[in-house]
């Protein structure tokens, strides 16, 4: 007997969502060079539960993308990577675009592509920029 994961759809789109709003304002409070720690966690934890619930319905591409969005706060929270008004701006950026790209899924739509992959590659930069 299998479980029909889509009668979990909704909820997950609506926990997604709260995150993402989680993650603007932690984003939106968080003062470059400065590494707040909690400010941090909960934006990492809303990225972490989003890519989470994405792999587990199979939206592989939202996953993918917040992925590299988590990874990159886990640098900042380790403190490998400080904060930086770019790395912000850019993870501001990858908000609105996880935004779409949700929207997009739940509502059966195409996805940006050619944005997506131009913001995955700017939090990549920031992850090979890291001191090793």
């Amino acid at each position: 007997m299998s479980i029909d994961l889509a009668q979990f759809h909704q909820t997950f789109f609506e926990e997604s969502f709260e995150g993402l709003d989680a993650m603007e304002n932690g984003l939106l409070n968080l003062g470059a060079g400065q590494a707040d720690n909690d400010a941090i966690n909960t934006i990492f934890r809303a990225a972490h539960s989003i890519k989470g619930g994405s792999a587990t319905f199979g939206f592989t591409e939202v996953a993918k993308f917040t992925h590299v969005m988590e990874t990159l706060l886990d640098e900042m929270r380790a403190g490998h990577i400080a904060p930086t008004p770019e790395s912000i701006d850019t993870l501001l950026q990858s908000v609105d675009c996880l935004h779409e790209m949700l929207a997009a899924v739940q509502n059966g739509t195409a996805i940006d592509q050619p944005r997506i992959v131009d913001l995955h590659d700017q939090l990549e930069k920031f992850l090979h920029a890291a001191p090793s």
